[in-house]
């Protein structure tokens, strides 16, 4: 054990990496117990998670569900974060979709994501006293294949009584297909997505467009939930600081 610490050599970006690190761990704790007690951050509008809660209640109106698309990412690999950015859109709009009786109609691309979208409507239907009114029908593994995935939802758009479009998630070009099904329909839309190429075949929809890390400030903006609020701060902060360290290096002053 000894020569095996013996061996390791601590650097200055290890002892930065872990101050960083420790850092980002103290701010998030105080800064979830400053969001509990009611201090919560403004957030600028965001117009794809703005209109969300607001066509929820249209859609209880008009007796017709929203459409939720979540992409075809899953849990593992590089479209991880997207993919529970999504599912926790979905947890922020279950509770209200599941009190007006509306709940949202779901499509996956990936079957890692069929059991918790599941689970976050079963879960928001236990905490409104309604288990027995839960429909496993209402989340659908399309396809795990992209394109075959995409034609799969813009059929559901096509033929369901959807009152609008929600893409949010891990696409690429073939989310275009199901943007277009959408248009053909007239839908309101609203999409968001971290990958390039999607970003490339969304911006000309006629939708609501959330670029980049968007996704996941609008989780925190549609939520509310003190955890996420805190840690889109810390991580506004550590850009902060990473900015600042590469500003003060270009200049020689370490």
């Amino acid at each position: 054990m000894t020569g095996l610490l013996g061996s390791l050599q601590i650097t200055g970006t290890h002892v930065a990496a872990l101050l960083l690190t420790v850092l980002a761990l103290l701010l998030l704790f105080l800064l979830i117990a400053r969001a509990r007690a009611g201090h919560r951050p403004h957030i600028r509008s965001l117009p794809p998670f703005d209109l969300l809660s607001a066509e929820l209640g249209r859609s209880a109106e008009s007796g017709k569900p929203l459409h939720l698309t979540m992409g075809s990412g899953g849990l593992g690999g590089d479209r991880t974060l997207a993919s529970l950015a999504a599912l926790e859109i979905l947890e922020g709009l279950a509770d209200a979709a599941v009190a007006y009786g509306m709940v949202p109609l779901v499509t996956v691309g990936d079957p890692t994501l069929l059991p918790l979208a599941e689970d976050v409507l079963r879960r928001a239907h236990i905490r409104r006293g309604i288990p027995d009114r839960y429909n496993p029908a209402t989340v659908r593994f399309v396809a795990a294949q992209p394109a075959t995935y995409a034609v799969g939802a813009a059929d559901v758009i096509k033929h369901e009584r959807v009152r609008g479009n929600v893409v949010i998630g891990s696409f690429e070009e073939e989310v275009s297909l199901i943007t277009c099904a959408g248009e053909g329909r007239g839908l309101l839309q609203a999409t968001a997505t971290d990958r390039l190429q999607g970003l490339g075949a969304l911006y000309p929809a006629d939708a609501r467009l959330a670029v980049g890390e968007e996704l996941y400030a609008g989780v925190a903006r549609l939520t509310g939930f003190p955890r996420h609020l805190a840690s889109l701060q810390v991580q506004d902060v550590l850009r902060f600081l990473l900015v600042a360290v590469i500003v003060l290096r270009v200049f020689g002053a370490f």
